[in-house]
């Protein structure tokens, strides 16, 4: 009886070590991306397709996740920020926001890549960077956006442009608050060149 009661004590002294070492993890911050949305055509080029489907969001290897990456270049490494998140993976992050950048330069038709309804042109883009990139310890961050883009025709899969965008942006400060202001101010720019490459492309444009 001793003997079991000692191990009932024992166990039950783990429990509560356990528990205020798990009390010291702080809780994962959740960090919503809202950058402001491109409204009036760029150089004055008009809209030149109807409907597009922004096909699925594919990112090169360590993006696709939803925590907030960053970069530090003294040591070559891809880290990430502790107990910071987005809503979701980056890719379907992203997804929404071409979407709306979309729309907002003018495309008639938006669809995702869920949708039912068939699109005439299709949009594929690739994330290459995403990430606060950190060129000295405990320095003031850049934040880097990196999207490849392909747009293309659905039924004879003719590639009618592709590019590359890439926007960046200095944070005001070394804190979370300042580094999701310059993700969102890059962001903004990547998908306002985004929009205006994809509403504007043609198939002269190859």
């Amino acid at each position: 009886m001793m003997r079991h009661g000692l191990l009932v004590v024992v166990l039950a002294g783990l429990g509560a070590c356990t528990g205020m070492l798990q009390s010291r993890q702080p809780s994962p911050v959740t960090y919503v991306l809202r950058p402001a949305m491109v409204t009036t055509p760029a150089a004055g080029r008009p809209v030149t397709l109807e409907s597009v489907q922004v096909l699925d969001v594919v990112a090169y290897p360590g993006f696709d996740t939803d925590a907030i990456l960053l970069t530090d270049l003294a040591n070559r490494k891809l880290d990430v920020f502790a107990a910071s998140r987005w809503p979701e993976r980056l890719p379907r992050v992203l997804e929404t926001h071409i979407q709306d950048a979309l729309r907002a330069r003018g495309v008639p038709v938006v669809h995702d890549a869920a949708a039912p309804f068939p699109a005439r042109y299709t949009v594929r883009v690739t994330v290459r960077r995403f990430d606060a990139e950190y060129r000295t310890p405990g320095g003031v961050p850049v934040c880097r956006v990196a999207l490849d883009v392909v747009v293309a025709e659905r039924d004879s899969r003719r590639v009618l442009a592709a590019f590359a965008v890439e926007q960046a942006a200095e944070a005001g400060a070394n804190r979370m608050g300042a580094v999701i202001a310059a993700f969102e101010k890059a962001t903004a720019a990547a998908l306002g060149t985004l929009a205006d490459g994809v509403a504007t492309a043609t198939p002269g444009d190859r």
